[in-house]
């Protein structure tokens, strides 16, 4: 191949538009992604959203396609799209940097509502609400020998910002007749947020009051009843999904016997011949 040919070629990898890697890799993988996320959505659904959230959030374009890929497989595998698509705040996919390695990755981050949704799928849960506190208003929570208490009640014309909201709490209440409740001061949930990466950028900073609703649900919920994958997946968050297996399949390690147990069929038809 002549030097023009190669220079020519090498420009063309590596000019590749994401969504064409995107679609590569979807393609050459697609029968293990079906595995994780079962038939929640079609391969070319999957790559659509890919493709729309990236055109939205073009930085994702500098995010490897198997970071990209994975957290699209973990919304699709909990049924939450993300909320670049369907505006609903139920999940994002946000590049951040690895301070390991220095890549860039795609990242997948829960919403309140998405948290919400996926504790009521159990089915125990009759109504979880979460609310934001701002100066104005009027709460006050307290114990005593008959239980935990609450009163709320919510100011009219006052300013709902970042600067004023004071408290956040969440209320649930269980189909078992029982309630959970959790408060937590601003103060408090700054301390959450300044432990995230996330801390500058994002739902953070585009919509503060559902990430400190979100912050005191996740600190709540433990004590729900909620399946192993919402506990999981809120376990999860904050995180690039691990799917290594699904685009680098892991080849298991074989004991020499077993080679040779493989391999003996053959050897033994071998000799009939001779």
């Amino acid at each position: 191949m002549g030097e023009l040919a190669q220079r020519t070629q090498g420009q063309q990898l590596v000019q590749a538009r994401p969504q064409d890697r995107l679609k590569d890799m979807l393609m050459k993988s697609w029968p293990r992604i079906q595995a994780v996320i079962g038939n929640n959505m079609s391969g070319e659904r999957l790559y659509q959203l890919c493709v729309s959230t990236i055109n939205k959030e073009p930085k994702l374009a500098e995010c490897s396609p198997e970071s990209v890929l994975s957290c699209f497989m973990k919304c699709s595998a909990l049924g939450l799209e993300p909320s670049a698509v369907d505006g609903l705040g139920r999940a994002y996919i946000l590049p951040y940097g690895n301070r390991r390695n220095g890549s860039v990755e795609a990242t997948f981050i829960l919403g309140y509502k998405g948290i919400i949704d996926l504790a009521r799928r159990s089915g125990q849960i009759k109504s979880l609400h979460a609310q934001a506190v701002y100066q104005g208003d009027e709460f006050d929570t307290w114990e005593d020998e008959t239980g935990q208490h609450f009163k709320f009640h919510q100011a009219r014309d006052v300013e709902h910002s970042e600067k004023t909201l004071t408290d956040v709490f969440v209320n649930a209440q269980l189909m078992t007749g029982g309630f959970v409740f959790e408060h937590m001061t601003k103060s408090e949930v700054d301390q959450i947020r300044r432990r995230s990466k996330a801390s500058n950028n994002g739902p953070w900073v585009s919509d503060y009051e559902a990430m400190a609703k979100k912050t005191v649900i996740r600190r709540v919920f433990p004590y729900l009843p909620v399946s192993v994958n919402a506990a999981s997946a809120v376990g999860a968050d904050e995180t690039t999904p691990d799917y290594a297996d699904v685009f680098k399949p892991v080849i298991e390690d074989v004991e020499p016997q077993q080679i040779e147990q493989a391999q003996q069929p053959a050897l033994d038809e071998e000799a009939s011949h001779e």
